[in-house]
């Protein structure tokens, strides 16, 4: 079927995880970070934190499910929660294709 892209929405399941999230993150190159959640059905695109309490990823992945199992591979899954979203439209300034755009209700 392919892979479909998803915005990934975490908040860490309290401030020890966040501690333990922030301090093991904060320790790894950009390259590191994205190999660590890397598998062959799923991979994060970008990456949004800030001081709030929810954080984003852009993952391409073949199911949500195989997002989770990334997650765990990378020990994530255990500091926080995940609500993955399949979004069928995705268009980028970077890869303009001028195109009608996708209507996600079809």
């Amino acid at each position: 079927m392919g892979k479909k892209h998803f915005i990934c929405t975490h908040t860490w399941l309290n401030e020890d995880a966040k501690k333990q999230g922030t301090e093991f993150t904060s320790n790894m190159t950009e390259q590191e970070f994205f190999d660590s959640v890397k598998t062959d059905k799923a991979e994060t695109l970008a990456h949004w934190m800030g001081k709030e309490d929810f954080f984003f990823c852009h993952w391409y992945a073949d199911s949500a499910d195989d997002i989770m199992d990334a997650l765990d591979k990378g020990g994530y899954h255990e500091l926080m929660i995940t609500m993955p979203s399949e979004m069928q439209r995705f268009v980028t300034a970077d890869n303009i294709k001028d195109q009608k755009l996708i209507n996600p209700e079809e």
